[in-house]
This record gives structure tokens, sequence and C-alpha cells, in this order.
């Protein structure tokens, strides 16, 4: 080999060598910014993008308990994403289902940096935390970080088509079939139409949205039956009444000073009580997608400086894990099934003088009814089933009751005179 070839040789090493040594320092630059998204969580408000870029990271840091997933695009065609966090993410089971949603206001972006937060706590305290594992291995909990990419990035309130997003979904007052209220309104905007086709499409039995201008814990009815827009100070109370102040309390008790609050008593407050509003998603989940939903307002000032993040998630990292565990897993719960051959039926379950019903769900059979803790009578219907009913009592402790119910058929029922649905009661063991 002459000297030429030797010269040849030596520079295509020295390429060969330049271009591993380029390769390795675009992976390690991207590791180590990708590392520092999650570090820095609580130090700055992530772009649209490096949202999206903490998001990957996390699935493929915790990728054991999570799954991202879109709903659909804003207005200016950003992607929805989600983040579920579960032992089994994606897959349909007998466990609930509880959301959360952020930055439905772009100029209140707290919640964006709440929620990501509260996915990277219960990860990383999911092997030494028994809350955290209970969050995790017996319930769905969906992370909407920002319902509002467009309002964020130009910081404005409303989404890129300048439109409120709480005044945006059909209301209970105005339209009064539920066949109605599952429908968008002709001028929905994009953001409210994935909402409500994702709420409608997923069995949550509970939901919070996190917001700013005040802290408080606000629960429904959010507006009046007259449809009034004064400020009378009258509580317009739901048929879940006291569930709803439970919860509520609840947060405000476990946030680090909600419930000392001097405007609001316990640091909660009834919608309409506060102040009128109508075409607010919250009433509309209540209604129309049979999931008991409040608002969070989490600090008195918009858009809190960036200094001031870690000392919000403190505030609020005791109340945001007790929440989804109380409305999701401190209830009423179990399966409805033909007595048959054991097929899961799709029954309504009711509560006696409460004038609210869920569903059992297919393919399970599973219901789950979020209450305070009290003694209840569970009711369960379904077409060409007898009625069956059993009395339980919601324990104090969050643990919840769980009452299965086998129906039988009416035919049936009438051939074999005297058969009765058979029912059991049991204290949940998660």
């Amino acid at each position: 080999m002459g000297p030429h070839c030797s010269c040849c040789q030596h520079r295509m090493l020295l390429a060969v060598w330049l271009a591993l040594l380029v390769l390795h320092g675009h992976m390690l630059a991207a590791a180590q910014s990708s590392s520092k998204l999650s570090d820095q969580l609580l130090k700055k408000y992530l772009s649209n993008d490096e949202l999206v870029a903490w998001m990957d990271e996390f699935i493929h840091k915790c990728s054991h308990m999570s799954r991202k997933y879109s709903i659909g695009k804003s207005a200016r065609g950003a992607e929805l994403w989600v983040l579920e966090i579960s032992d089994k993410p994606g897959v349909q089971e007998a466990e609930p289902h509880f959301k959360y949603v952020g930055n439905m206001h772009g100029n209140e972006p707290s919640g964006r940096m709440l929620l990501p937060q509260l996915a990277e706590w219960l990860c990383a305290n999911y092997n030494s935390t028994d809350t955290a594992r209970r969050v995790v291995d017996h319930m769905h909990t969906h992370l909407l970080v920002t319902m509002n990419p467009d309002g964020f990035a130009a910081r404005k309130r409303a989404n890129g088509n300048h439109v409120d997003l709480n005044r945006n979904f059909p209301d209970p007052v105005e339209l009064h079939s539920s066949e109605q209220m599952e429908q968008p309104l002709p001028n929905a905007e994009p953001e409210t139409i994935a909402m409500m086709k994702w709420t409608l499409d997923t069995p949550f039995v509970a939901s919070a949205n996190l917001h700013e201008g005040a802290i408080v814990a606000n629960y429904p009815f959010d507006g009046y039956p007259d449809h009034s827009q004064k400020l009378t100070g009258q509580r317009h109370p739901a048929p879940d009444d006291k569930a709803f102040q439970f919860f509520a309390k609840l947060y405000a008790k476990k946030h680090a000073f909600m419930a000392a609050s001097k405007e609001f008593p316990d640091g909660i407050t009834n919608g309409a009580q506060w102040y009128p509003v109508y075409g607010g998603m919250q009433d509309w989940n209540y209604v129309a997608a049979k999931c008991m939903a409040i608002t969070l307002e989490l600090s008195e000032a918009k858009w809190r400086p960036e200094g001031h993040l870690q000392a919000l998630w403190e505030e609020n990292r005791e109340a945001l894990v007790a929440l989804p565990l109380a409305a999701s897993l401190g209830g009423i719960s179990g399966t409805v099934v033909s007595a048959a051959d054991g097929s899961p039926l799709p029954a309504t379950v009711m509560l006696d003088g409460i004038a609210w019903n869920t569903s059992a769900r297919l393919p399970t059979g599973y219901f789950n009814r979020p209450a305070a803790p009290g003694v209840y009578t569970v009711r369960v219907v379904h077409p060409g089933y007898q009625p069956a009913s059993a009395a339980v009592t919601v324990p104090e402790d969050g643990s919840g009751v769980v009452s299965d119910f086998t129906l039988v058929n009416s035919m049936a029922a009438a051939a074999a005179e005297g058969a009765a649905p058979a029912s059991r009661e049991r204290v949940a063991s998660c």
C-alpha cells in the first residue's frame, strides 16, 4: 500500500471519528437537556414544546406506570396531550378514572406545572409510599396538563380564537335533556369538542380543574335556574351537595392554608353563591358526563412569578394526592352481573334521596359512585331484570365500600317465584 492510500485511510478514519464525536455530543446534549426538564418543573414555566418533551422523558423513565395520548387539537393545531398514570395504563379494568385539567385559561398556568410535578412525585414515591402506590395500582389518573396551549403561548385567558373556554360548554340551565347536553354547541371550540368527547368516552368518576384568581375550592352548581347574573350570594346546591362539600373541604383542609380563608368559610364556595357562570365545564361534567367535578382556584395572583412555583407545589402537594383518592376510592363501588351467566350488565346505579345516577360500564360491569361518609341505600335497575338494593356505609377512613349486585332476569324470577336478587357488601381492601 502506497503513502497516498495510507493518507486516504487516515482521513476516512478521522472523518468517522469526528462524526461519532459529533453524534455523541448531540446525544449528550439531548440527554442533559431532557434531564433538565424534570429538574426545571418548579423553576420556570415550560413552553408547549418543552412540556411535550418532558412528557416523553417521563414516559421513558416511568414506562411501567404511564402512557401519553392526544384527545384532539387546539384552535391553532397544537396537540392536547394527556398523561395517564396507572399500573395498567390504557387497559379497561374494574377501576375508577379521575382527571385533572390544567391551564384552561391561558393566563393561569400554574396547573401546567403542578400536574407534571404530581406525576413526578407519584413515580418517585411509588416504591416507598403507600399513598403513591394506591393511586397508581388502584385507579387511573389522567392529566391534561394544558387544555389551552394557544392561550398560554399568547399569555391570554382565551384560546386561539379569542373564546373563553369556560363559557363554551352546553349549560344545564338552558338545555334540559341529557341528549342535548352531550352535543357540542354550534359555536363550540376545538378544545371544548375534544374535552367533551374525551369525557363522554372515558368512565371518569370525578374531576378537578385548576385555575388562578383566588384561593378556594369551588363546587356545583355554578349558575341559577333562572339564568340570573346577579350577585345574590345565594347557593344553588346540586343533588350531590353533601359529597361536593365534602370533597371541596377535603382539598381545602389538605391545602397548606386554603381552609383558613377569611373570604370563604372552610375555604370552599358554591359556584353560584360566589358569582354565576353559565356554559362552564364544571356543571357540564356533572350533568352530562356523570362526572363529579370541582374547580380549584390555587393562587390569588395569576401567572405567579417562577420563583413561587416551588412554594405553590408545597402548598398543594398533599391536597392534589388526597382528592383523587377520596373521590375515586373512598365512595361506593362494585360490579353488576346477570344471575344467569355472570355476564356484566350496564345497569343504572342510584342512591336513595339523591336525584343523580351513574351506570355500570361494559365490558366489566363496574360502577363507582363518589360519596361522602355516611349511610346510603344503593338501588340498581336494568331493563328486563328485577331491581336490587343494598344498605351500605361509606367509612370515614377513605377506604370506601364495595357492594356487588347479581340481577335476576324478570322472566326467570316469575318462573321461580320467591327468588331475590343477591347483594353483598364488603369493605374495600385497597
